[in-house]
């Protein structure tokens, strides 16, 4: 058995594909255990400290900020990264599109800014809370310009993780240091915004000078390109939104924040789990690029391998998910979010239809060319997912918007499953 394992190793490493793989997969696993890490810490500290009402009123502006976020990322993390790793090797190249893509985000910025501003003035909702929200919108700002998507396209996914170590450090310790009561929340996405930008100067200092990657002023045509080239992902990226994250914006319009603090609590676990199984994913999707495009047949044979481990693995998870809801509610949330064990139960599901649909979507639709197909069936979720939750929000409040999420993810899986059969790229034996 050790000399199996031994030659599978060996094997791995005289392959420069699967070494590159395996390198990506460590950095990205080392950077979820850092998220996860310092998520498991500073996430019950603040539900124990901001409270139901100061929580869920966080987590509502920073749910309404993430809008705008949506924005200014456009289509730019799949894209961006597809182009970089096909460029990574001309310098000069990629530095152009880094420009150019920098250029487009910081005009979708200015956009974003100015919608957010006249929202929050002109409404009362936002506008008794404005510092907070304006602090949320700063983390759009710095995020705007935060590189991590060249990192991947350039497979130097370990800058990443380091980065990504240093500014949770910083934001921890901003938390521990400076929140101590709810009428503090307003720091919690300042801590965020100050950590995230001093990343972002690290990151391109070694953009720029350890991998001489070079920097120009971008022309309007390359701009422009980048908008259109960018334009499917991101509509598709605006209905992924439209029916993961509009359910606590929906709650927070129709209830109270105590019922966002309730369903923010199990969504903040399913939210830890997603990002764990998202690792593989991004791991995979410059490799899959590059087999779909050499080897089609054998990318829909790694594809048939990769669902059947994939619905097993998720299917594991949403079960003990389901059955130590209790568990996991008290030691992350604490008693006083007891109401949230039912919300994550309703929502346990998610782990395996995401882990299926994710596969399906991002690593399969996209790289085979179905852009148009991908866009249309996350839109058809999106307006399930809002006629769905405006009808149980009202009545069954903080769980009516999980059963909301769960029968929308259950309908982007097999909606992308049965379109891809119907294709014969997976075939289920």
């Amino acid at each position: 058995m050790l000399k199996q394992i031994r030659n599978l190793i060996n094997k791995i490493m005289k392959n420069p594909d699967y070494r590159a793989l395996l390198e990506n997969f460590s950095s990205l696993t080392a950077l979820q255990f850092v998220n996860y890490t310092f998520s498991i810490v500073t996430f019950p500290y603040l539900v124990r400290v901001l409270g139901v009402e100061k929580f869920g009123l966080l987590s509502f502006a920073q749910s309404f900020a993430d809008y705008f976020t949506l924005i200014t990322n456009y289509g730019f993390y799949l894209t961006g990264t597809q182009q970089i790793a096909i460029k990574r090797e001309d310098k000069e190249e990629a530095g152009k599109i880094l420009s150019s893509i920098i250029g487009a985000k910081f005009l979708l910025m200015i956009v974003s800014f100015l919608i957010f501003s006249l929202i929050v003035l002109f409404f009362k909702k936002f506008r008794q809370d404005i510092i907070l929200y304006f602090f949320s919108f700063a983390m759009v700002l710095v995020v705007t310009f935060t590189p991590y998507w060249f990192f991947r396209g350039i497979e130097k996914m370990r800058y990443i993780t380091i980065l990504a170590a240093i500014s949770k450090v910083i934001y921890t310790a901003g938390i521990f240091l400076l929140v101590k009561s709810p009428e503090q929340v307003y720091l919690v996405p300042l801590i965020g915004t100050i950590s995230t930008l001093l990343i972002d100067v690290e990151a391109f200092r070694i953009i720029y000078f350890k991998l001489k990657y070079k920097f120009v002023i971008p022309r309007i045509n390359d701009i422009m390109y980048q908008l259109k080239d960018g334009f499917t992902i991101f509509v598709s990226q605006v209905a992924v939104n439209l029916y993961t994250a509009s359910n606590t914006f929906i709650l927070g319009i129709l209830t109270s924040n105590v019922y966002v603090g309730y369903y923010s609590a199990a969504q903040k676990i399913i939210s830890i789990v997603l990002s764990m199984i998202g690792l593989v994913h991004q791991t995979l999707y410059p490799f899959v690029n590059r087999l779909v495009a050499k080897q089609r047949e054998k990318a829909k044979l790694f594809f048939q391998k990769l669902t059947k481990f994939a619905g097993v693995t998720g299917f594991t998870i949403t079960i003990l998910l389901f059955l130590f809801a209790p568990l996991f509610i008290k030691i992350i949330s604490g008693p006083k979010y007891m109401l949230s064990i039912t919300t994550l139960r309703i929502l346990s599901p998610i782990p395996f239809l995401a882990n299926l649909n994710l596969i399906f979507g991002v690593l399969i639709m996209i790289p085979f060319g179905f852009k148009n197909e991908y866009m249309k069936i996350l839109w058809g979720a999106s307006v399930i997912n809002i006629i769905s939750a405006l009808m149980l929000v009202p009545s069954l409040k903080h769980n009516g918007a999980a059963i909301s999420a769960t029968l929308t993810e259950a309908y982007v899986t097999l909606a992308m499953w049965q379109f891809l059969r119907k294709k014969r790229i997976i075939i289920m034996k």
